[in-house]
Parts: structure tokens; C-alpha cells; sequence
């Protein structure tokens, strides 16, 4: 029965118009009767539900985060453990985090690390996440990400569009590209992300799922090897 009436209030009020649509309106009342009654005498079965609910939907917003094809990757596509990384270019701890980050990519074949600006601390942050962005289809963005994370200092426009040349990129077409609605899209989508996760600083990692903000390499060094030895044991009992 328990497991009925969840299945009932996931259908009725979890957003999936398609189930709704399949009662007429005096069913759907008397099954709204029979799981009110139902939860009245067994409250338990509610927190149940929700939980589920809410399994469901960290699911299903790491698949978004960890797959969205307009970020830049670094790692093989079908790499067990993904690291998503968000984070802003003006900001001290992710210039910390970026020697980690680049030595995950260096020495570890099972990781793929997902980048995704989440520019908050001024405009030279949004200027700069924003040239990143519209780099990308030149195919020099991890150098142009390096350089601006590496460079300590005011991150003028001018200072953008050299590191962008040094890195061999054509500073004109990203000037235009920058001006592109698909850029600013990227960055509400982040940031509506990041927010979704009632997180508001950087730098933010989610790796498999779990997150863990701020840079502290010991938690995240901790999670990493957490998370290798879950892919470890899901392996040996698929065997």
C-alpha cells in the first residue's frame, strides 16, 4: 500500500501533467481523498515520497550538469568520476584550486573535469567568463582558462584581449562572439544551477554528485578517493 500511494503522489503532484492527464476530475479527487486519508494514519509514508522526490531530482540535475555539450571538458567522454568545477576568474581561491585541477587532468585517465563560469565578484569577472566563452570554437579555451586564472592583477579589457592573443585566439571574433544571447544564456543557466544548489561563492566542485565547496584539497583529495573506490565496488558487483 505504502508503496502505491507513493507512486500516486508522484504522478499527482510532481509535475508529470502526462499522468495527470490520464484521471478525469472526479477520480483524480478521489484519489486525492484516499491519499490524504492514507498519509493522515500514516504520516511516514509522506517523507518517503519526498525523499524520493528529492533523490530523483539530484539526479537529474547532475545528469544536466555533468552533459551539457556547450561547456568546455577536459577528460575522456566516458570517464567513470566527473569533476564539475564552477567558478570565477577574479576569484583567489579558484586561482589556488587550479594547480589541483590541472594536475587531476594531468595524471588521471578516469576523471573528466567540466568547467563552468560562474562569474559573481565584479564585472571584470563577467567580461572575462564571457570572452572565455566565446573562445571556445577556436579550440584554445584550456590555454585562454589557464592564462586567466594564472594572471594576478586587473583583469582590464585590455588585459582580456591580450592574454586571449598570447593564447591564439582570434581577439576580434571573440569580441563579437561575446555579444552572442547563447553566452548569456550559458551564464543564467550556471548561475540558476549553482542557485538550484543554494550555492553562492566559488570555487564549487561536484564530483559524482557530491559537492564540496570552497577549496580545501584535503575534502577534496578525501572525495576523490571516495569516489573511486564507489566506481571500484560498482564494477566488482556487476562481475
Amino acid at each position: 500500500m505504502a508503496r502505491l500511494i507513493c507512486s500516486l503522489l508522484l504522478a499527482l503532484f510532481a509535475a508529470a501533467p502526462a499522468s495527470a492527464q490520464t484521471f478525469n476530475a472526479q477520480e483524480q479527487a478521489e484519489i486525492r481523498a484516499i491519499v490524504r486519508d492514507y498519509l493522515v494514519r500514516n504520516p511516514d509514508v509522506l517523507r518517503e515520497a519526498l525523499d524520493a522526490l528529492a533523490e530523483r531530482t539530484e539526479s537529474e540535475r547532475w545528469q544536466r550538469m555533468r552533459s551539457d555539450p556547450r561547456d568546455f571538458s577536459i577528460g575522456r567522454a566516458d570517464a567513470p568520476i566527473v569533476i564539475v568545477e564552477f567558478f570565477d576568474y577574479r576569484c583567489p581561491y579558484c586561482h589556488a584550486a587550479m594547480e589541483w585541477v590541472s594536475d587531476i587532468a594531468r595524471t588521471r585517465n578516469d576523471v573528466r573535469i567540466v568547467l563552468k563560469e560562474f562569474p559573481i565578484l565584479s564585472e571584470a569577472s563577467m567580461e572575462s567568463a564571457r570572452a572565455a566563452i566565446a573562445a571556445m570554437p577556436q579550440g584554445r579555451y584550456w590555454t585562454f582558462h589557464r592564462a586567466l586564472m594564472s594572471f594576478r592583477g586587473d583583469l582590464t579589457s585590455e588585459r582580456i584581449d591580450q592574454l586571449a592573443r598570447q593564447s591564439g585566439i582570434d581577439v576580434p571574433r571573440m569580441r563579437r562572439a561575446m555579444d552572442n544571447p547563447e553566452v548569456t544564456r550559458i551564464l543564467e543557466d550556471n548561475r540558476a544551477l549553482a542557485i538550484d544548489m543554494q550555492n553562492t561563492a566559488t570555487p564549487l566542485f561536484v564530483i559524482n554528485g557530491e559537492m564540496v565547496a570552497g577549496f580545501d584539497q584535503a575534502r577534496l583529495d578525501a572525495r576523490l578517493r571516495e569516489a573511486t573506490r564507489e566506481v571500484r565496488e560498482a564494477r566488482q558487483a556487476q562481475r
